[in-house]
């Protein structure tokens, strides 16, 4: 074996020196050959003299004589040469310039003959070095700790194009670490400059400076906090604009301290957003995200996937509420970087609404004078993110996955179009044997593929496993050693002939296995065999370096996609490669071990079937992100737990039984003698009617919940949580989170003005204004639109401030009356999950203070009571638990199994099962009414 390599490499040697002298043949024969031949066969085609009037009548008046023909044919022969020298010419002058990628900006027949020729003998001479892009010296100054593809050095620095007059400058001292964000001169040139791709101007101007401490700046991705650095005070002419993907490489924050050595490529840098107001903050549009200058860039479908993890986390932690308890700041503390990609993944849903809504507030229709006549607004369609997979069929296997995102032609030449705009490339990572990643951006790269293949699973597909060696998975998350909180599909085996054996076994589902690459041929011949093989079952690699066998791209240190190995992937040449920093994959891998789906551990009960658990070489800790519900001691089974615990101190007592002081509130429990046109409901799912005749009982109600789009649905909603009235900031914070309009005056407007205008097209003008705005505050008008949460709201006050114990008890049946389901519900937005949450536990509180004022005297009504939360909570165990044991009170004991399996099914709905206490109090309520000892019941005849 040890005699392959060097025979494959002469075998290599000898293929590009042929095609190296064949194509230096056909140059030569073509730049001196041709010109020879025609010399010497044809000679000067050209007449030796300038031909008269009749010298050209008589030889247009002659037959074609085959010198005539000949000559011509000479003519066309030279002209063609001539061109192709000068394309020649070209070519060689691109190479020059950029090297072999500078051969493919234009096109013609002629051209492309050069280039090929020229391609051939340049890979002939140079080798795999002239299919590299060139590295910029920001690029050459990152280290990495694996194989880079070959790169000549850059022939052009990174400055300005334009040279600027030195100007006089000002002091900026750099600033000290902020929650893990470190100082760079990008963010410099940010802060001060307005723009952070000018930070070449500040490094020009503080190039070999001396700082405290006697240190000299030699690189610009090393500074120091307290440095002081030189930054122009005017304005440099604007440059044309530029795509993001060419875009001058901010450097990395680096601190003084020495960080351990990983050998990952990847800077680390913190992943919180910036400041609202800043141009480069969030965007989500066109299939991907990006936020932190550009650290953060992931596609949609990875954010979608966080929001939907985040939004099933938050249903199991909520279900863990122990009504009567009273809690309210216990809610599921998340990453930042889960947060973001959560409003990231909303932003997205209203993405093209909002785009309507800023570029539309000039329309004379969004003024403040009121509606005019015409159409209903039009909303432009949402753009559907395109998609090209490269290597798969039609089917989508979960070895396809978003590798990088293409930019669109109204990116490339709109410099208003977003970077996230543009088509997303997907790779069959198992059609085309794998994927080999190297260059500064590679372990970014590979951060962001990882984590896409663990959320983003087609539906009906099986999940795939993924195998890593403790080594490489320290390098790539930039560790010391492999940390505990990962999800359950991540087995973390002791180096890759260990992986190796494990995925040689009979394929279950899918698996990938991410690797540095092999350092031994036995490994890479093992490693080749399997992906050949078991390519059809799922399995692929993700190397983090160079694999000849699949596809290898050279990511650059801003993420770009410059040189890939010839064949399937030269698709993604030049495309913007999906990237994570180090301490976002940590928060999102720990996100993903708490909430995985696929991990039922967490409920703490057994499967109800076999179920594959990897091997794992660390032991996970027990899941506590999730406080554990109280439950009741086995010699009380049959004490409720809803009226076990300490019940909520109630506030002291008002003067007055009102509603309270709020004049919405008070208007909305008036006398109904003028009810209003408009009934607005938000619990469940919202909808608005109109009544034609609002004095009539039985007048039919008109929907007019279809007429509405989501913003101005949203606001209507916000505005009947918040009776008396709200802020325009408020609104703003709650609708466009951290992404706030240009002009929220202006945006407010236009959503108000298109209310008014679908409500005066549906009833026909006979309903006034709805969103009144008083003195800076909006609210809705009462007189004009009635809300169903406002009994609700008007229950719970008086409840607060209910001075006797009589009275408290008719605000709980009131608040339990009044609540009608989850709020909003189907409307996701993330100001309502506390709302949402709230009103709930509200709901939940109010039967558990009936609960515990009528249970010894009144189980049949408790049961009733109990019924009913469990509609309002339908996963809250602990609801069900206590129904059991009424039902066994009650003797109702063939209830007790139907109550278990319709516990089962609602816990289905956000993947876990019930606990075992609970599977254990159903057996021994069944045991006392059967007689049949606990320890008799096997799993089969259990309740």
């Amino acid at each position: 074996m040890l005699g392959r390599e060097p025979l494959a490499l002469t075998t290599r040697l000898l293929g590009r020196v042929t095609r190296g002298l064949l194509a230096a043949g056909l140059l030569a024969a073509l730049v001196a050959g041709l010109p020879w031949a025609l010399i010497h066969g044809v000679g000067w085609p050209l007449p030796d003299h300038l031909p008269s009037l009749d010298e050209i009548g008589t030889a247009l008046m002659t037959p074609l004589s085959a010198r005539f023909l000949l000559d011509v044919l000479a003519c066309l022969a030279w002209l063609l040469w001539l061109v192709f020298v000068l394309d020649l010419a070209a070519c060689s002058a691109d190479v020059a310039r950029g090297g072999l990628p500078g051969l493919k900006q234009r096109t013609g027949p002629v051209r492309r003959v050069a280039a090929v020729l020229v391609g051939a003998l340049l890979v002939a001479v140079l080798g795999r070095a002239a299919t590299a892009a060139p590295l910029t010296p920001a690029d050459a100054a990152r280290t990495t700790g694996h194989a880079l593809v070959a790169a000549p050095a850059s022939t052009a620095p990174v400055t300005h194009q334009h040279p600027q007059p030195r100007a006089e400058a000002g002091i900026e001292r750099v600033r000290p670490p902020e929650n893990g964000v470190h100082d760079s001169l990008w963010r410099i040139a940010q802060r001060c400059l307005g723009e952070g791709d000018r930070w070449p101007e500040i490094w020009a101007l503080n190039q070999g400076s001396a700082q405290p401490g006697g240190r000299i700046l030699t690189n610009p991705n090393l500074i120091h906090p307290g440095d002081a650095l030189r930054v122009p005070t005017t304005s440099p002419p604007p440059a044309p604009p530029t795509s993001p993907e060419f875009a001058p490489v901010p450097p990395a924050p680096e601190t003084a301290s020495p960080a351990p050595t990983t050998g990952a490529p990847a800077p680390s840098g913190a992943v919180a957003a910036k400041p609202a107001a800043d141009p480069t903050g969030d965007r989500s549009a066109g299939g991907a995200v990006t936020w932190g200058g550009g650290e953060v860039f992931v596609s949609l479908g990875l954010a979608a996937a966080v929001s939907a993890l985040l939004v099933l986390a938050r249903r199991r932690y909520h279900a863990r509420y122990r009504p009567g308890s009273g809690r309210r700041d216990d809610d599921l503390p998340v990453a930042p970087v889960v947060y973001q990609l959560r409003l990231a993944h909303l932003r997205a849903q209203c993405h093209d609404e909002d785009l309507d809504l800023n570029t539309g507030t000039d329309d004379p229709a969004t003024r403040e004078q009121g509606p005019e006549p015409g159409g209903e607004p039009i909303l432009r369609e949402a753009r559907a993110s395109r998609v090209r997979v490269i290597g798969g069929g039609p089917a989508t296997p979960p070895s396809v996955v978003d590798v990088a995102l293409a930019a669109s032609t109204r990116a490339a030449r709109d410099d208003t179009a977003t970077p996230s705009e543009g088509t997303r490339i997907a790779l069959d990572l198992a059609r085309v044997h794998g994927l080999g990643v190297v260059g500064p951006g590679g372990y970014a790269a590979a951060r962001a593929l990882l984590l896409t293949l663990l959320t983003t699973i087609p539906e009906n597909a099986p999940a795939p496993s993924v195998y890593v060696p403790a080594a490489d998975l320290a390098r790539l998350l930039g560790v010391p050693r492999p940390s505990a909180d990962l999800p359950a599909a991540i087995t973390v085996v002791a180096d890759l002939d260990t992986a190796l054996t494990d995925l040689d076994a009979p394929a279950r589902r899918p698996a990938v296995l991410v690797t540095a690459p092999p350092s031994e041929h036995d490994q890479h011949a093992r490693l080749q065999h399997l992906l050949d093989n078991h390519g059809q079952h799922g399995l692929t690699a993700l190397v983090l370096g160079q694999w000849r066998a699949g596809v290898t791209a050279y990511v650059t240190a801003e993420g770009t996609i410059s040189a890939t190995d010839p064949g399937l992937g030269e698709p993604l040449r030049g495309t913007r490669a999906f990237t994570l920093p180090e301490t976002a994959t940590r928060d999102l891998l720990a996100f993903l071990h708490t909430v995985d789906p696929r991990d039922s551990t967490a409920s703490g009960a057994a499967d109800s079937g076999p179920r594959r658990v990897p091997p794992r070489q660390v032991t996970a800790p027990p899941d506590t992100t999730f406080p554990l519900p109280q439950h009741n001691p086995g010699s009380h089974p049959q004490r409720l737990e809803i009226t076990a615990g300490t019940p909520a101190p109630e506030p002291p007592a008002a003067h007055s039984d009102d509603p309270g002081d709020d004049p919405r509130l008070r208007a909305a429990h008036r006398d109904q003698r003028a009810p209003a046109p408009l009934a607005l409901t938000v619990f469940g799912t919202p909808a608005l009617y109109w009544c034609t005749e609002p004095a009539r009982a039985d007048t039919e109600r008109r929907d007019l919940s279809g007429e509405l789009s989501s913003r101005p649905l949203e606001l209507l909603v916000f505005l009947a949580v918040h009776p008396g009235g709200v802020s325009r900031d408020a609104i703003v914070d709650a609708l466009w989170p951290n992404d706030p309009p240009r002009n929220p005056a202006s945006v407010l407007r236009t959503v108000r003005s298109r209310i008014r205008r679908t409500l005066d097209i549906a009833t026909r003008g006979t309903v006034g204004e709805v969103v009144l705005a008083e003195h800076g505050r909006y609210r809705l008008d009462p007189a004009v639109v009635e809300v169903d949460y406002w009994s609700f709201a008007a229950a719970v006050t008086r409840r607060r401030t209910a001075s006797t114990a009589e009275r408290r008890s008719d605000a709980y049946e009131a608040i339990v009356a009044h609540y009608g389901g989850a709020l909003a519900d189907g409307l996701d937005s993330d100001w309502l999950t506390a709302a949402r949450e709230a009103t709930r536990r509200d709901a939940l509180d109010a039967v558990a203070a009936l609960a515990r004022s009528r249970v010894e005297a009144d189980p049949d009504y408790t049961l009733d009571l109990l019924e009913t939360a469990r509609a309002f909570d339908p996963h809250n165990e602990l609801i069900y638990r206590d129904i059991m044991r009424l039902q066994h009170t009650l003797g109702r004991h063939d209830a007790i199994s139907r109550t278990l399996d319709l516990l089962r099914t609602r816990l289905a709905e956000i993947d876990t099962t019930p606990t075992a206490d609970t599977v254990d109090l159903a057996q021994r309520l069944r045991a006392r009414d059967t007689g049949i000892p606990v320890e008799d019941f096997s799993r089969a005849t259990a309740p």
